[in-house]
């Protein structure tokens, strides 16, 4: 059967197969250089029913991403009985998922932000709200167990392990590997949140 061949599908199997044509097509190509018709054809589907759902490329790559990474966060936080650990067991998994053309897709997207704030905003509900929740249940639980001062928690210290592994891919394209993320947390992380908080004093600036 011919990949571009239209394929009868509805709702949720039509969603699915659209939002992988579109990570395979933005990898490829970039958000600017993407085509909701290649992506039509990558689906077995009408490009009339992208439009549908989807204004534009734009809108279809920042679903398929936040669709994909959410279904890539497990349901419950992770929770090894050690803060470090826990850190690193969720490096790990963002970095996995950033791999290949999903981290090209974050890329593209996160170079169409710098001239787009909504991009940003979009992805940061959609995304980063939950790995930022997750990262708060882990620190109040470190708390708990005595190995973190039990303190306001700093929104940029909680914001540095995602945010260097984000950093590392836009500017080199790939991501930190394990003895990286180890480095990172034991080096940088750790040590940042076992300092007294200034969180408050900037709520008070």
């Amino acid at each position: 059967m011919s990949p571009h061949c239209v394929i009868r599908r509805h709702g949720e199997a039509l969603r699915d197969a659209v939002l992988a044509a579109a990570i395979a097509e933005i990898g490829e190509n970039g958000v600017a250089g993407a085509s909701m018709d290649r992506i039509a054809r990558r689906a077995g589907t009408g490009k009339a029913a992208l439009y549908r759902r989807w204004p534009n490329v734009r809108a279809l790559a920042l679903d398929a991403i936040a669709t994909t990474l959410e279904g890539a966060l497990p349901d419950d936080v992770i929770d090894t009985g050690s803060l470090r650990d826990d850190l690193i067991s969720s490096m790990d998994l963002l970095t996995e998922q950033l791999r290949g053309s999903l981290g090209v897709v974050v890329r593209a997207l996160i170079s169409e932000a710098a001239h787009d704030t909504q991009v940003a905003v979009e992805f940061s509900e959609r995304f980063g709200m939950r790995i930022q929740l997750a990262a708060v249940a882990q620190i109040q639980r470190a708390m708990v167990r005595g190995e973190v001062p039990a303190q306001v928690i700093d929104p940029y210290v909680m914001a540095v392990p995602a945010a260097l592994v984000i950093h590392q891919l836009l500017f080199t394209g790939t991501v930190p590997s394990r003895p990286e993320i180890v480095h990172i947390v034991d080096t940088i992380v750790l040590p940042l949140f076992q300092q007294p908080s200034t969180a408050s004093l900037l709520a008070g600036a």
